[in-house]
């Protein structure tokens, strides 16, 4: 492969051809088929991987075997794996949520040779800083409340509109699918909105939510993480 693959990673946007030219023989292509495991959580953290094509879904497993929980979509661009190379297992599981084409780095490799190129380097930093951010904020929010308020201040900003003191979504919302998207059940979603409804903050008007703007704001300090994040439309 070449420099200009991998400049389609947003990860290297920000580096030279010269440092391009130099990482691009370390960088393996793979393809997976969808539903193709990629990495096993337990199994040794041997790579780093960048998403040239398709999507990825890492996932974690929980008391009930059968029902992993969804930790997050890899999309074109993006780059996964770096949170767990320094360990000696994965901690979680990939596989292909669609056909995919991947670019694979060793972790010598990545340790050795890409953090040691400073532009990369701040990306992953950036990358890591942003992930401990939005556990912080979940762990504070408690109950999956931070993860609710920090996807309707996503909707607001894509698709919302202010009338006096409430937001409204000009986007009409099924209960499941937001409990699909967060990687929280029916029924804690259903009982979020009822206590949100009561406090009188979040309601539906015809399955369109209307939201209180000033709970919004107390409740979403950190907007820059909330504008970052990227849910995935239709669940998998």
């Amino acid at each position: 492969m070449d420099g200009k693959e991998l400049r389609k990673i947003q990860f290297f946007a920000a580096c030279s051809d010269t440092e391009l030219y130099a990482l691009a023989p370390l960088c393996r292509r793979a393809t997976y088929q969808q539903f193709q495991s990629i990495h096993e959580e337990g199994s040794p953290s041997g790579k780093v991987y960048a998403v040239l094509k398709g999507e990825v879904v890492l996932y974690k497993s929980t008391d009930r075997a059968d029902e992993p929980t969804r930790l997050a979509v890899v999309r074109a661009g993006e780059m996964f794996g770096f949170g767990e190379i320094m360990l000696s297992a994965y901690y979680t599981s990939a596989s292909a949520a669609t056909d995919c084409t991947l670019l694979e780095i060793g972790r010598e490799d990545f340790v050795r040779r890409f953090l040691a190129v400073a532009c990369f380097r701040e990306q992953v930093l950036l990358a890591l800083s942003k992930i401990n951010r939005y556990h912080v904020c979940k762990v504070t929010g408690g109950g999956g409340l931070s993860d609710l308020a920090l996807y309707l201040q996503t909707l607001s900003q894509e698709c919302g509109k202010i009338v006096g003191g409430k937001i409204r979504i000009q986007r009409k919302l099924r209960q499941p699918e937001i409990a699909s998207l967060l990687n929280l059940s029916r029924e804690h979603v259903t009982r979020l909105f009822a206590k949100l409804k009561a406090e009188g903050v979040v309601d539906f008007n015809r399955g369109f939510p209307v939201i209180d703007r000033a709970w919004l704001d107390r409740t979403v300090r950190d907007k820059d993480l909330a504008a970052s994040i990227q849910y995935r439309e239709t669940p998998l």
